[in-house]
């Protein structure tokens, strides 16, 4: 119980520390262009893409199917998963993400399991969910906390043991129906679908705003996702543009679009340093 009420109120410290501070530098960098090193062309449509760069491995999730392909220097080198009761099967894929050492996560939400797969699809580890009701969506961060919405109740849990005495939690009342969830530096931006909105929230759960459209952050700029292109309002650039209509993207460390048959890979190079 001690440890419980002591995570939380270390956190809860953090958060009004950070609310109180009043000085902050904000280092601008203005991007110039989307340097796309690799297109990969598939038969299925694809609901989400990883690029490890320790690695140059490309995850891609196939959620219809309940798997995964792994691409290996443009090409397919593995097919992971599909519905079943072996180790490496999945009953319901829900979601998948990086490990801070560049391998694959995956979150299965009727086993209450995230499975952990190296760069060739060979399963290495599991972890147990047991205090989760319906795991849906996930993000890790680079000390190993996990980020995990539960769609049961409708909030985000943190939490590095995933023991429920180790839990922090927000979103709840906040958060609807999200479909994807990105951890950026200094900020975490959940994106709801449906409702074509992004909701921000600081890295410790403080809410901060909520946008329409799918919005993501990189180097406290905002970027958004129009039809063909991405669009950067600061500069009133586009980015990516495309004759593919674009379905989803991410820009954390790298650039991933995907559309219905096509993804995108690429880097965001920037300007000189500016202050604002």
């Amino acid at each position: 119980m001690l440890k419980k009420h002591s995570f939380k109120f270390l956190i809860l410290l953090i958060l009004f520390l950070s609310g109180c501070s009043t000085i902050e530098m904000k280092i601008y960098r203005t991007p110039e262009n989307i340097n796309i090193f690799q297109k990969i062309q598939t038969d299925f449509i694809p609901k989400k893409c990883l690029y490890s760069s320790i690695n140059k491995t490309v995850f891609i999730l196939e959620k219809e199917a309940d798997i995964i392909h792994i691409y290996k220097n443009g090409k397919e080198i593995n097919i992971i998963g599909g519905l079943g009761f072996t180790a490496s099967s999945f009953n319901k894929l829900a979601d998948i993400t990086l490990s801070p050492d560049g391998n694959l996560l995956v979150l299965d939400s009727f086993q209450k399991k995230i499975k952990k797969f190296d760069i060739e699809g060979k399963l290495i580890a599991e972890i147990n969910l047991n205090d989760f009701i319906e795991p849906a969506l996930f993000a890790v961060a680079i000390d190993e906390t996990y980020y995990i919405y539960d769609n049961a109740s409708k909030e985000i849990v943190i939490s590095r043991t995933l023991n429920h005495s180790d839990w922090y939690t927000f979103g709840k009342f906040q958060l609807n129906d999200p479909s994807k969830i990105i951890l950026g530096k200094n900020e975490i931006t959940i994106y709801d679908e449906q409702n074509n909105s992004t909701m921000i929230f600081g890295i410790l759960g403080r809410f901060r705003n909520e946008m329409k459209g799918n919005i993501q952050i990189e180097k406290q700029q905002q970027y958004i996702l129009k039809n063909h292109f991405i669009y950067h309002p600061e500069s009133d650039s586009k980015f990516a543009i495309s004759t593919n209509k674009w379905n989803d993207f991410s820009i954390k460390d790298n650039v991933v679009l995907l559309s219905d048959n096509e993804i995108w890979i690429g880097k965001l190079t920037y300007n000189e340093l500016s202050e604002k």
